[in-house]
């Protein structure tokens, strides 16, 4: 996955009880519940559709 140009996409909830769809530059890493300098907090961080084969996971078992 190359940080330097993929843009991050997340869903708000505003301070007025909108919801929206917001994109984030590339190297901006957010998480649920994050509150934003507007006051808006973020509500889910949906994942890519296509998980590239390059892409490092943490083992999640230690033998």
């Amino acid at each position: 996955m190359d940080l330097q140009r993929d843009s991050m996409w997340a869903y708000i909830k505003c301070s007025d009880g909108r919801t929206e769809e917001r994109e984030f530059p590339a190297g901006v890493y957010i998480e649920i519940g994050d509150i934003l300098e507007d006051g808006s907090v973020v509500i889910d961080v949906p994942y890519p559709d296509e998980i590239e084969e390059d892409m490092d996971f943490p083992d999640l078992y230690d033998d």
